[in-house]
């Protein structure tokens, strides 16, 4: 019922919204951009509209015959621009003086070969190459007031949830870089990182579905690479930020961008005090290993808070026109406090008490990491040949200590645990990479890259304040790695190739140390080959062809043999027999852009014939005993489609849309198998209300997911959201409310494992307001 009232809410919505625009508009520039030699429209041209003061009023690209339908508030004096491949700029005013202004035909002329010229070239919105698909954000007039979350909602093949969760191709599983580079900060803090930084900082964003050889070939399902602006002015920007929710969670943000000369520099403090609600639900495990406890049954309440905050600086210096040093900086630290509290009842066969208790959980948690990187970039007199080397140093320390209060009913042992871990991670990486457009036709690119990881894990138990030896342990794992690429790239008139292989050599070094020493020592080598094929049908359409393999390397979560007994009845612990994973991946695709429509779709498949995989068995004493093991087969198959529609230039239409087949067994003799079919579909509606005021609705809905060892119930999300910019476009005021029809949701769980079936509920309270508010401030020079 409430799935099909938010239903009937988003088309109610979205017919008025849509109704709105059928209104009259209050002044129209229409037109035709025509070649002047044969007198034919000038298919996918870009057209800016700005007054007479220069400022971008509105932006598009235009259709196949290039005509344009312009919209405007007022009578008045404009200019009107148009810029397209191969053709000289088009710069002509335009006086409005009635509803309807029709310009007829303009005609453009082909470039031509001059002594001295120079071009001032506007950047379409969406450009679509061999590998990667481009959103430049410096060419959309909303970057001005908009923050980087509200960018995303955009861009192709990216998904933007009421709960802020992002999506590429369907997926979560991305990677995200800043100019390139890896970040932990941007990683582990991704939502909090891109929706206070403003999108005016913003150059582009790339998304990578099938990365190159160039990019790391582990664990990634894409790439978001956000590229920043280099600005070229001189004087400082910035913006404050701050906000709360209905459920009395916090956030601010402070950025301050300056140039003087030739040394550049940005710097941006976030601070986010989060609260959650009481969650509560319950678990049943069905034990067919034992008569006696045969079914039990946990019911749990719990709820948490935490506090992070952190800072990301950069700085540049141009050495001269050819040589450039930049440096990078990054800082966060958060905590987490965390209660919870459970019952766990346990009967026999027959269905009578066996065995009851309570436990009680108390813990907190600390992380931090502190990142730095310095780089080296020398430019040559031909046009985009470089050579960089870079190198970045990482430290990620975590602790937590939680502690365990049982209190025994019936068959059990009381008892007061205590748990503490001690986690220091580094990271040392040094690359060089080298790349010459030999042509037109032909281009290369190489490179390497090596990386130390070592971690230090100490976990300690004590029991009734006695250190248990057996379920203490240190750990140290080493991961050293080198990698080396090379990528060619062929380009002909409508036809783009690229090919490459990546090598990637690990060597992996652990000793696990409790009552017994354990070692584990292993040696991976990886040739990863990578070729995509991308043939342009007509203007703005491309068909695209890729294959390439990924692979996951196991952490050391889930190396570490340390047991983790905190819940007594589920236990965890690591495997260090583990293997990478290896996988096959590939995709058809297909994209078009219009000035008001934009449309890509693609076909994937995904072959995975030793995924690491979660595996559960249950004992005579009804105990779930977890780890992991290289058991999985794991195939997918999926259709992804983004679009994205203007009607008129108030009120657009994003959405979209993922259906996938999933097939998952197991092998090494496991008799475990699980297949089915998932959705996903999403629809953002956006209008401007009034000047400098817009709202919109949010909606979309996750079918049941399948894994290997069970499924996941199907969920809706949904959103409002209202926006108002106050003096002069300087301030802004953001009103939102999550999940306004729904005030709590019930997740459902259900596995199975060996000798066991399990069921569980849990429900999360949603409902949420939120008030935020934004200001611009500074002084720029030229």
């Amino acid at each position: 019922m409430k799935q099909k009232l938010l239903l009937f809410i988003m088309l109610f919505v979205a017919y008025y919204m849509g109704a709105g625009n059928n209104k009259p508009l209050s002044y129209q520039i229409s037109g035709q951009i025509i070649d002047k030699e044969d007198q034919k429209g000038i298919p996918y041209a870009t057209i800016t509209l700005q007054n007479d003061s220069a400022k971008v009023l509105e932006k598009q690209s235009l259709d196949v015959d290039g005509k344009f339908i312009l919209s405007v508030s007022e009578k008045r004096k404009y200019i009107i621009i148009i810029t397209v491949m191969g053709y000289n700029e088009l710069r002509t005013p335009i006086e409005v003086k009635d509803l309807k202004t029709d310009m007829g035909k303009l005609e453009m002329l082909k470039g031509v070969a001059m002594k001295e010229v120079t071009v001032t070239c506007e950047q379409p919105l969406v450009k679509v190459e061999v590998d990667k698909i481009t959103y430049s954000v410096e060419s959309d007039p909303d970057a001005k007031t908009s923050n980087g979350l509200e960018i995303l909602r955009k861009v192709p093949l990216l998904a933007v949830d009421a709960d802020d969760k992002v999506t590429l191709n369907g997926q979560s599983n991305f990677k995200v870089l800043v100019n390139g580079k890896s970040s932990s900060m941007v990683s582990n803090n991704f939502i909090e990182v891109i929706k206070s930084l403003p999108a005016n900082f913003i150059k582009s964003i790339e998304v990578i579905t099938n990365p190159p050889s160039k990019y790391d070939a582990e664990g990634i399902g894409g790439i978001i690479n956000i590229i920043t602006i280099k600005k070229t002015f001189s004087g400082y920007i910035g913006n404050v930020n701050s906000g709360f929710d209905s459920f009395g969670s916090l956030n601010w943000s402070a950025t301050l961008t300056s140039k003087i000369d030739k040394f550049n520099f940005s710097g941006r403090y976030y601070g986010n005090e989060n609260r959650q609600p009481s969650s509560y639900g319950y678990s049943t495990n069905d034990n067919s290993n034992s008569d006696v406890y045969t079914h039990t049954k946990n019911e749990n309440k719990s709820n948490s808070n935490a506090l992070s905050n952190g800072f990301f600086g950069e700085a540049s210096y141009d050495i001269d026109t050819f040589n450039l040093i930049s440096m990078s900086y990054s800082e966060c630290t958060g905590n987490s406090r965390y209660n919870s509290n459970s019952t766990a009842r346990t009967t026999d066969i027959n269905d009578s008490l066996t065995r009851s208790f309570d436990n009680y959980n108390t813990g907190k948690s600390y992380y931090g990491t502190i990142s730095a990187n310095i780089g080296y970039q020398k430019t040559f007199m031909k046009p985009d040949k470089s050579f960089t080397v870079s190198y970045a140093a990482e430290i990620d320390p975590n602790n937590s200590d939680n502690t365990n209060t049982v209190v025994a009913h019936l068959n059990y042992t009381p008892y007061v645990q205590r748990s503490t871990s001690k986690n220091m991670s580094q990271e040392h990486t040094i690359q060089l990479d080298y790349y010459d457009p030999v042509s037109k036709m032909h281009q290369y690119e190489c490179g390497i890259k090596m990386i130390l990881q070592t971690n230090d894990n100490n976990s300690q138990q004590y029991r009734n304040d006695t250190l248990r030896t057996d379920f203490s342990n240190d750990l140290k794992y080493d991961q050293y790695i080198l990698g080396a690429y090379a990528d060619y790239i062929l380009k002909l008139k409508k036809f783009t190739a690229k090919s490459g292989l990546r090598l990637e050599r690990a060597w992996n070094y652990g000793v696990s140390t409790s009552d017994s020493v354990v070692k584990f020592t292993n040696r991976l080598l990886n040739l990863i080959p990578y070729i995509t094929f991308s043939y342009q049908l007509k203007e703005n359409k491309t068909f695209k062809f890729s294959y390439t393999q990924r692979i996951q390397r196991p952490g050391s979560y889930y190396l570490n043999p340390y047991v983790d007994n905190s819940n007594p009845l589920s236990i965890q612990y690591g495997n260090p027999n583990l293997v990478s994973e290896v996988s096959h991946s590939f995709e058809v695709g297909y994209s078009t852009y219009t000035g008001k429509a934009n449309l890509t779709s693609s076909l994937s498949a995904s072959i995975n014939n030793n995924s690491i995989e979660c595996f559960s068995s249950m004992n005579a004493s009804g105990v779930t005993l977890t780890t992991y093991k290289n058991i999985g087969i794991d195939d997918r198959y999926s259709w992804n489609s983004h679009f994205f529609c203007c009607i008129g230039s108030k009120f657009n239409i994003n959405t979209n849309t993922n259906i996938s087949y999933a097939k998952y067994a197991s092998n090494n003799g496991y008799n475990l198998s699980n297949k089915g079919f998932n959705f996903y579909g999403s629809m953002d509606l956006r209008k401007t209300l009034w000047k400098d005021a817009s709202c919109s609705v949010n909606g979309g809905y996750y079918s049941p997911r399948i894994y290997l060892g069970g499924k996941s119930a199907g969920y809706t999300n949904s959103s409002l959201e209202f926006s108002q910019y106050l003096f002069k476009r300087k301030m802004s005021l953001n009103v939102s409310a999550s999940e306004p029809f729904l005030r709590k949701r019930k997740y459902i769980s259900d596995s199975k494992g060996d000798g066991y079936v399990s069921h569980s509920e849990n429900y999360n309270s949603l409902r949420r307001i939120r008030f935020s508010l934004f200001y611009n401030f500074g002084k720029m020079g030229i």
